[in-house]
């Protein structure tokens, strides 16, 4: 048999699961190639943990991915131009290549110039330096009214604005300014994370009063205004002393200019397979839009591009082998939702259910953050 050479494109979550599984389940003569334009690999929830301070190097949650080579998996360091996936090539800064298999695990690139006044005036919660900024801004706040705004949906990691305000709540507590201090979460959903149902909602709305957290639905903000620190909505506005911004999210650009996606703006697979409409070309995690049952799509979230990616690379491997032990991924997925004072809610089902996703919420416990820390831990070591 000739050598198959697989193109993974991007080194998240889902890349790198995706390249190591692969490496893993294929001989010696199939290349397996990870394409990424950073030089590190980290997961974005850490960036809570550099918010509060919890962490002060982020360096700790940092795995360097030369390290891939020492697996046997290749890594091209470079910026995706373009990307044909009829004929599975990919034009890269440096230079291009061509596969037999095309995984597209490009995640979602953030936007924030797309709600004017955004970089002027929020800290970005989904940016490392933002994260940092943040607890800089709250070592130094003694009172005032805190806004988390979600700019736009999609949003990669639905719990993360809910998990920030609980977090700012649990860090202004220990400073001693809570009753000094509004916290309040503005955003387009009519609750928080709407895809895991309404029970799941109202449970989080509960958890949030409780913690004295204004919640404002169905809130789209139309600008910020950085000199009157206001935001504008399309019926009213409101006032802020401090912003954190979830961004506007998109596909990235090669992938929009590819022709791989449809009118979502992300790119339409196969729910079981993950497959697009082009042979050997598989997407998997935040780049892609998989509608269910109740019309609404899968969350972006790490879990599940970890998860389609063993999938789709036990359906390549299976193919390649000539057998038949590719399977289907199900839709299970879990999400936990730290609350601050080192406890963590778990959400988990099947988002694949009928008539619509079918998921159950645990109250927060210390059990549920360690293993929540335990997930990076488990990331982390695919490089170590």
């Amino acid at each position: 048999m000739s050598g198959r050479t697989i193109l993974v494109l991007g080194g998240g979550l889902g890349g790198l699961t995706a390249a190591s599984h692969l490496r893993r389940l294929l001989a010696p003569e199939h290349r397996v190639v990870l394409i990424e334009k950073s030089q590190t690999f980290s997961l974005c929830m850490a960036n809570l943990w550099l918010m509060t301070g919890e962490r002060q190097d982020p360096r700790e949650g940092e795995r360097d991915l030369s390290k891939l080579g020492e697996r046997g998996v290749e890594l091209i360091h470079g910026t995706i131009e373009a990307i044909d996936p009829t004929a599975r090539t990919v034009q890269t800064s440096a230079g291009m290549v061509q596969g037999d298999y095309l995984i597209v695990a490009l995640g979602a690139a953030k936007n924030p110039q797309a709600l004017p006044g955004f970089v002027e005036a929020a800290l970005n919660l989904y940016e490392r330096d933002g994260a940092q900024r943040i607890r800089e801004a709250l070592e130094g706040f003694s009172g005032g009214r805190i806004v988390v705004l979600v700019s736009r949906t999609p949003f990669s990691c639905p719990s993360a604005p809910y998990e920030a305000a609980f977090l700012v709540d649990s860090v202004l507590r220990k400073k001693g300014i809570r009753e000094r201090t509004e916290i309040a979460i503005y955003t387009p959903e009519d609750q928080p994370m709407p895809v895991a149902g309404a029970h799941v909602g109202a449970a989080l709305v509960e958890m949030l009063q409780e913690h004295g957290i204004e919640f404002h639905p169905e809130q789209i903000p139309m600008k910020i205004d950085p000199d009157r620190r206001r935001i504008l909505f399309e019926l009213e506005d409101a006032s802020f002393d401090l912003l954190l911004g979830v961004p506007a999210h998109v596909a990235p650009a090669a992938v929009r200019e590819s022709g791989l996606t449809d009118a979502s703006g992300w790119i339409p697979v196969d729910a079981t397979t993950l497959q697009t409409r082009h042979p050997g070309v598989f997407a998997i995690g935040d780049v892609t839009a998989v509608r269910l049952a109740n019309g609404m799509f899968l969350p972006k979230a790490g879990v599940f591009a970890d998860e389609e990616a063993r999938v789709v690379a036990e359906s390549i491997a299976a193919e390649i082998q000539g057998t038949d032990e590719a399977r289907r991924y199900d839709g299970r997925g879990f999400c936990y939702i730290e609350v601050g004072d080192g406890k963590a809610a778990y959400g988990a089902g099947n988002f694949y259910g009928m008539p619509g996703p079918r998921i159950s919420l645990d109250a927060p416990s210390d059990r549920y953050r360690r293993e929540k820390e335990d997930m990076e831990r488990t990331a982390l070591a695919l490089l170590d």
